[in-house]
C-alpha cells in the first residue's frame, strides 16, 4: 500500500502541472490576441493618416505609444489607442454626414 504522504505530493504535483500548462496556454493566447489586434490597429491607425486625419506628428506618436503597448505587452494602451483611433474615424464619418444634410 502506498504511503498517504506520496499520494498527496503526486496529487499536488499533478495539480501544479495542470495549473502551469494552463497559465502557458493562457499566456500564448493573450500573445496571440494582442499581436492580431495591434495589427489591425496599425492599419486603423495608417488609414486614418492616409486620410489626412492626424498630423504627421500625431501619427508618430501614435505608432510609438502602439510599438511600446506591443513590446511591453500592454492590453490597456492597446486598447485605449484604438479608440483613440476609432473616435477620429467617428467623427470624420459624422462631418460627412453633416455635411449631406447641409446641401
Amino acid at each position: 500500500m502506498t504511503h498517504p504522504i506520496i499520494v498527496i505530493a503526486n496529487f499536488l504535483t499533478t495539480i501544479k502541472s495542470i495549473w502551469e500548462l494552463s497559465r502557458t496556454v493562457r499566456e500564448k493566447r493573450a500573445a496571440k490576441t494582442l499581436k492580431t489586434q495591434t495589427e489591425s490597429t496599425l492599419v486603423l491607425l495608417q488609414r486614418v493618416y492616409r486620410k489626412g486625419l492626424l498630423l504627421e506628428r500625431e501619427f508618430d506618436c501614435l505608432f510609438e505609444r502602439l510599438m511600446r503597448a506591443e513590446a511591453y505587452n500592454d492590453v490597456a494602451a492597446l486598447w485605449k489607442i484604438r479608440a483613440h483611433v476609432q473616435a477620429i474615424l467617428t467623427m470624420e464619418s459624422g462631418r460627412r454626414a453633416q455635411r449631406r444634410v447641409e446641401r
